[in-house]
């Protein structure tokens, strides 16, 4: 993939992660929606998923739903696929609703719409998953033998047609950024729709709802397979979108006229305000000496792999009884040294992230500090994300001198490396652990004591790791980063940008969920 091409799949998904988040924190300058409301809404949408996806393989079993895409065949599928989506989704939108109602929350329209946005939100953070993951393994195909993949001449046919296509503008990422926007006004939209019914005490809204996004969804399925330009099936999306927009604005305006705004603070004293809080987080890591241990623990690493994989024969052949084991182990190479420098981070990094990061919430909470931080007025969620910016600087200058170290080793004992290769998977690496560190703050916030807070976290840690064992999602777990990063420096490997996307998604998710946590308790 050149590099204009990256660039532009790059900026496509990761404003596809940003979309919904910028939308709801502009809300919520303007109207009191909280953000659990949001994690409500992707709750909501995983759950509907959970009960759509085996019901579309059940209506296949039964011959209901083919893969011919012509004729009346065509029709079928897409009139099935809608039904399936709007009742799926709209019922368990509903049952969100009720489960609010059951709790006794009166609901708004900022609300609903905040729902809304959570569950086209997720939604999209999947897509931009899915997304980053095509585009890595077109790139792949690039000049291979691609009738070695296709079993006939028009699955050949039809790959051939996709490379062309996937190589022929750079603007062509932009198009699934364009159809995310589209598709989370209509979560907007239903979201609305299905809150009239409990607002209105009128079960029909629910049905609306349903029937509207079974005939949105069915006449994209019909339009897909019909028209070959992607350009024009996005103006497609476009114009039925169109009405939504119109309606959306007029609400909007209705909303705001009769909604008082929330009290806070101008956008630009909010980030002064952060920048303050990671000021003293820094300080503090500096301080309490976090700072120099995790520096040192990181460069030792990042010297001592090499080393180790280069003195280990020897090493063996000193220890009276162990001569015999040492003529078994192969010559060292520099393979030996990557693989000593990744398994030496992987296998106490995530012990470090959640020592690090344990007591940041619950310890505070636990001395009584967080309301005197809070008071100075810091929003809550500048108090969570400076923690995790802070932890994350401390980590980017521990891997950058483990990096260097072990880079600086293996050509010195070794060969040498690509040093672009290297850097990149030393990055991988980093991110792979910041991700078990925004699990332990999410830990953290959730957990009463900072004890409880490592239990937690080490649950969590635990789940991802064995995860990595799941053959449907092996791909995309950050375990697949280590793979990645274990062979990028010594041959020239696909991308698993799938998993570098998902580790992106599962580090939003975390400290959304801490902020949405943070802000409903009392401290």
């Amino acid at each position: 993939m050149g590099t204009t091409m990256t660039l532009a799949y790059t900026l496509s998904v990761l404003a596809m992660i940003a979309l919904p988040l910028l939308l709801a924190a502009a809300l919520r300058r303007r109207f009191p929606a909280p953000w659990w409301l949001f994690c409500l809404g992707m709750a909501t949408f995983l759950l509907s998923q959970a009960i759509h996806l085996p019901l579309n393989n059940w209506l296949g079993d039964l011959g209901l739903l083919t893969e011919e895409m012509e004729g009346r065949a065509l029709l079928q599928n897409a009139i099935i696929l809608g039904l399936t989506a709007g009742l799926c989704e709209e019922l368990v939108r509903a049952a969100g609703y009720g489960l609010l109602a059951w709790r006794r929350r009166d609901t708004g329209w900022a609300d609903a719409v905040m729902l809304g946005l959570g569950h086209g939100g997720v939604e999209a953070m999947i897509v931009a998953v899915i997304v980053a993951a095509t585009a890595a393994t077109m790139a792949g195909l690039q000049g291979a033998d691609l009738s070695l993949l296709a079993e006939s001449p028009a699955q050949l046919e039809a790959l051939e047609r996709q490379l062309a296509l996937f190589g022929s503008s750079p603007a062509l990422a932009l198009l699934p950024l364009v159809e995310r926007a589209v598709t989370i006004s209509l979560h907007v939209t239903f979201s609305l729709i299905v809150w009239q019914a409990f607002r209105r005490r009128n079960p029909a809204y629910v049905l609306l709802a349903i029937l509207l996004h079974a005939a949105y969804d069915a006449v994209l399925v019909y339009v897909v397979q019909q028209i070959e330009s992607p350009w024009l099936v996005e103006g497609a999306v476009v114009l039925l979108a169109l009405p939504v927009w119109l309606w959306l604005a007029r609400e909007a305006r209705r909303a705001a006229a009769t909604t008082p705004a929330p009290t806070v603070p101008p956008l630009g004293r909010e980030w002064q305000l952060f920048g303050l809080a990671l000021r003293k987080e820094l300080l503090q890591q500096v301080r309490t000496r976090r700072f120099l241990v995790v520096i040192a623990v990181f460069a030792l690493f990042g010297l001592g792999s090499p080393l180790l994989a280069n003195f280990t024969p020897q090493l063996l052949q000193s220890i009276e009884g162990a001569e015999q084991f040492a003529d078994l182990i192969p010559e060292p190479t520099a393979t030996d040294a990557v693989a000593q420098y990744v398994k030496n981070i992987t296998q106490f990094g995530f012990l470090i992230a959640i020592l690090l990061g344990m007591g940041a919430v619950a310890g505070e909470k636990e001395q009584g500090t967080a309301a005197i931080v809070l008071s100075k007025p810091l929003p809550r969620w500048a108090f969570i994300l400076s923690k995790f910016a802070a932890q994350s600087v401390v980590y980017l200058l521990g891997f950058l001198l483990a990096g260097i170290g072990a880079y600086y080793y293996t050509l010195w004992l070794f060969e040498a490396l690509p040093a672009g290769a290297f850097a990149l998977s030393t990055f991988l690496l980093l991110v792979w652990l910041l991700v078990f560190a925004a699990l332990t703050i999410t830990a953290s916030t959730l957990a009463g004591s900072t004890g409880a807070a490592a239990a937690l976290a080490l649950v969590g840690a635990v789940v991802l790791l064995l995860a990595g064992n799941i053959p449907t999602i092996a791909a995309f777990v950050p375990g697949a980063l280590v793979s990645w990063a274990s062979q990028a420096p010594l041959a020239d490997i696909p991308p698993q940008a799938g998993a570098l996307a998902a580790s992106a998604v599962l580090i939003v998710v975390a400290l959304l969920g801490a902020i949405a946590a943070f802000e409903v308790q009392e401290l």
